[in-house]
């Protein structure tokens, strides 16, 4: 054998023990897992609160009463329902309240020391039971609503010290609109416009003189909620 194999054959040999280390030193990792956020829910039941704002209009026949007055004021209460996901970010839900209403208007002029005469028009308490449409847009699902309304309107007349009212029930219909934010998986904040006819019924006032009138309730209301999803 003559040099020049030698030298061939140890060039071959280095050649193969640098590449067979260089081979150990390659550390090969795992891809990491692409973990995809978990899209939010909108099925389930909640239960929240809710504050807001009325004004309406209150139309009274009745030579005993002004013919209009617009009653308007603070409102609160609590609500509750449940969502249903129909497929393609379509929820239907069904929704009902329960509200202290604090909406008053009336007329009153003075006659004397102690001795005024007026009447007064306000919307007690009311609730309502309404179905919901709405198209969630991931944590945003704005929708419409409605359905039956409930409303307590309680009529007063009074003549100085003495005085007469009437409380009824009316049963009408409401609609409106809004959006709720899902601010967590369990926060759900909510923003809504609802209006409201409650009919009309007739008032006897009973007390220490009587009178008679037909009382129209309508109002419009912006109301603010937070509700806790389960």
């Amino acid at each position: 054998m003559n040099i020049k194999s030698i030298l061939l054959a140890s060039t071959v040999a280095i050649a193969g023990i640098s590449g067979a280390h260089a081979a150990d030193a390659i550390v090969y990792e795992e891809p990491t897992p692409v973990v995809a956020a978990p899209v939010f829910s909108w099925t389930g039941g909640y239960l929240g609160g809710q504050i807001g704002y009325g004004w309406g209009k209150s139309r009274l026949s009745g030579v005993d009463f002004p013919n209009e007055v617009k009653p308007d004021g603070f409102l609160g209460g609590l609500y509750a329902g449940y969502n249903f996901d129909l497929g393609n970010n379509v929820i239907l839900g069904v929704d009902g309240d329960i509200t202290y209403n604090d909406l008053k208007d009336g007329e009153s002029e003075n006659y004397g020391p102690g001795f005024d005469v007026g009447t007064e028009n306000k919307l007690r308490w009311s609730g309502a039971v309404r179905g919901r449409l709405g198209v969630a847009v991931d944590r945003f699902l704005p929708y419409i609503a409605g359905g039956v309304a409930f409303g307590n309107v309680k009529n007063l007349a009074y003549v100085g010290p003495i005085s007469s009212s009437e409380s009824k029930t009316l049963t009408g219909w409401t609609a409106g609109a809004g959006v709720d934010y899902a601010a967590t998986d369990n926060i759900i904040v909510r923003l809504e416009y609802r209006y409201t006819d409650y009919g009309r019924k007739d008032f006897n006032g009973t007390g220490d003189f009587g009178f008679n009138v037909e009382n129209k309730f309508k109002t419009n209301e912006i109301r603010l909620g937070v509700a806790y999803k389960f």
